[in-house]
């Protein structure tokens, strides 16, 4: 195996002098497949006539099939250390000869423009979700540059078993069933809230992990937490919920998703069969209802008053001094404190029925398209399929690699002494064996709890975060948008009545501006272009329903 860190400079220079010789033959693609005019017809001719002679190197069946797999990661995989060793694991199986081209972070995907115009370019190419509905990716499919895999992928069990299927149809970038890549897979699910369980002992809250709560006995219960010295230290020093504004200013609340807004860009089918983004809706008073809500929790001060000026990091550091936290389960272990976990909170009359939001996740996280120069497109699809298979999953869901990182009893219980032993040595000597990074980061499965339980865990507190997790995904409502973002969206006065939105939002919040003039505030986004983006909107959701 062959890893190859890829200097932005040095490949744009490169790049810059191959450029026209990589756009000339990637154009003539023919827009049904991309794969009768692809330089992959001519290999497959070249192959068949070279393995008619006995002398020909393609025939001997032992030859590793070379790959280049384009990553987006920010760790090289070391010669020796763990993922170098689970790699070659995964080459003696398949025989093939991997090549790992890792472009730098901080400039990944100008890298992936530039390969999109080199004739030499990765057989395995790494995109960012945000692709899926940009022009320069669709226009390289129509191009013949990526092959259409939409016949290929029921022949491989453990890759469609794993995979959701709004995947599938959100690379189906044309919507006309040809299928434009392989998902790196995440899970689409409804978070709930992380409650101190210490606080709610020392404030005789009773409170059974799983249930529900209305949204009287959340706010009482933030209100408790404010107020009634969960801690006993006898300062006023806590607030209910954990609570910090974005880069852009809006506020990072959680609160939205009680009444099933998400991250206000998703768009929803109703209950009555209409197509609507519930956040800047004329028709549904959701947001507005989250609006007095959250209002009412600010001026009862259970929200941190300076939750305006504080970024992630800054609220991070004050967890400790935090009741409630929006969060997904499988991130409980990242916190200090015991917590309890309530998967949400319903409104009392709501025609939905349920604790249910989401947004536009199709469940790609990253994905992966093959290029149409790739001589064997079927051994990253037998890569993917095994990978994504039981014997392996153990090493994904461990984040480590069995019998070199960790190993595991007939119980199914983990020790990772031999990871801890390598970790050790690696900070005294400057190595990085233990390094796992593209482990846990090639492919995941859809359907895959146990990839966010850590093993050091006992097995009872495991089963106890899978049964949460898996609540997450029943909850979760699928957006129907797939991230699409009509032209309208990058007009500058589309984009600076959007920030003033949110400027005039944050006085709605602290009570200097009526819920009411929410609407006020709707009507001048639709004149300055919402209008146009809702009718491009339905109908690009109504071409492939």
């Amino acid at each position: 195996m062959k890893a190859k860190k890829v200097s932005a400079l040095l490949l744009a220079a490169l790049l810059t002098a191959t450029s026209l010789a990589g756009c000339g033959g990637e154009q003539e693609g023919q827009e049904s497949s991309g794969k009768e005019e692809s330089p992959q017809t001519t290999s497959e001719s070249e192959s068949q006539e070279s393995q008619e002679s006995p002398e020909s190197e393609a025939s001997d069946p032992g030859e590793p099939v070379k790959l280049s797999i384009m990553l987006h990661s920010t760790d090289e995989v070391p010669e020796g250390s763990i993922s170098d060793q689970w790699a070659k694991q995964l080459e003696e199986k398949l025989n093939v000869e991997i090549e790992w081209v890792i472009p730098p972070s901080s400039a990944y995907e100008d890298n992936l423009q530039l390969y999109m115009i080199n004739e030499d370019k990765p057989d395995v190419m790494c995109f960012p979700t945000e692709w899926l509905s940009q022009t320069s990716f669709t226009d390289a499919c129509k191009s013949g540059m990526f092959y259409d895999i939409s016949q290929e992928i029921e022949n491989y069990p453990n890759l469609m078993a794993h995979t959701a299927q709004i995947s599938w149809e959100a690379l189906d970038v044309f919507n006309d069933g040809r299928v434009w890549g392989v998902p790196r897979s995440t899970v689409c699910r409804a978070d709930g809230f992380l409650l101190r369980s210490d606080w709610l002992k020392n404030l005789n809250i009773d409170y059974n992990e799983g249930d529900f709560l209305t949204l009287d006995e959340f706010y009482d219960m933030l209100y408790a937490f404010t107020y009634n010295d969960p801690d006993g230290n006898g300062v006023d020093d806590t607030w209910g919920l954990k609570i910090h504004s974005w880069e852009n200013g809006s506020l990072n609340n959680k609160l939205s998703a009680i009444f099933h807004v998400g991250n206000g860009e998703a768009w929803y089918e109703m209950p009555d069969g209409t197509v609507t983004n519930l956040k800047y809706s004329r028709d549904y008073d959701y947001y507005k209802q989250h609006l007095a809500f959250i209002n009412k929790c600010w001026e009862a001060g259970v929200l941190e008053p300076d939750a305006f000026a504080l970024d992630g990091a800054a609220a991070r550091e004050r967890n400790a001094q935090y009741g409630c936290i929006g969060e997904f389960p499988g991130n409980m272990d990242l916190y200090d404190n015991d917590y309890v976990y309530c998967p949400g909170v319903v409104v009392e009359g709501d025609p939905i029925g349920r604790y249910t939001y989401g947004d536009h996740n199709t469940g790609i996280w990253y994905y992966y398209a093959i290029s149409s120069t790739c001589e064997h497109p079927e051994k990253f699809l037998e890569l993917a399929d095994y990978v994504l298979s039981d014997e392996q999953w153990v090493n994904l869901n461990a984040k480590n690699l069995v019998d070199v990182g960790f190993v595991m009893d007939a119980d199914g219980n983990y020790d990772f002494s031999l990871y801890d032993e390598l970790k050790e040595a690696d900070e005294k000597n400057g190595t990085k064996l233990s390094n796992t990074k593209l482990i846990s980061i090639l492919f995941r499965r859809s359907d895959g709890a146990e990839f966010f339980i850590a093993k050091t865990n006992p097995p009872e507190k495991q089963k106890r975060l899978a049964e949460l997790i898996n609540m997450t995904f029943d909850l979760y409502w699928p957006a129907v948008d797939r991230g699409y973002k009509p032209e309208i969206a990058t007009d500058p006065v589309f984009i600076e009545y959007k920030n003033f939105m949110i400027q005039e939002e944050a006085k709605i919040i602290t009570g200097d501006k009526p819920v009411e003039y929410w609407d006020e505030l709707l009507d001048g986004f639709y004149d300055a272009g919402y209008d146009k983006y809702t009718e491009e909107m339905l109908a690009y959701i109504e071409s492939f329903q």
